[in-house]
């Protein structure tokens, strides 16, 4: 039961951890490129529209995935015996997603700063 559990749970950090890490650089990559099928208007003034609302997307996933942290941490508070080896384990993941969600912060910050702020 334990392992089973915990391979559930290394399969969803493997997801989120791929779904972050391309992710971002697709945005990127088509904010820089415009869509050569397009005309000029059309791909600058969609291509904000739809950044916009790729990041606001990001931000209200990440906004799910920082109460489900919580609700974790309250959850492990009301595990009493300190010596368990599982309590440990759900520390560490514990631990492991606020790295994780502090990162995807920074990141969504800063491709937010980039849309406000564009290179010239």
């Amino acid at each position: 039961m334990k392992e089973a559990s915990q391979r559930i749970i290394c399969k969803l950090v493997l997801i989120v951890l791929m779904a972050a890490g391309t992710a971002f650089p697709i945005s990127r990559a088509a904010a820089q490129s415009p869509n050569p099928g397009k005309s000029a208007t059309n791909s600058t003034s969609s291509a904000p529209q739809s950044q916009n609302s790729d990041l606001e997307a990001m931000r209200a996933d990440l906004k799910k995935m920082h109460v489900i942290l919580n609700q974790m941490q309250t959850n492990l508070a009301f595990v009493t015996n300190t010596n368990d080896p599982l309590k440990h384990q759900f520390e560490l993941e514990v631990e492991m997603w606020q790295v994780l969600l502090n990162q995807m912060d920074r990141r969504i910050e800063e491709v937010g700063r980039r849309e406000h702020n564009p290179a010239p």
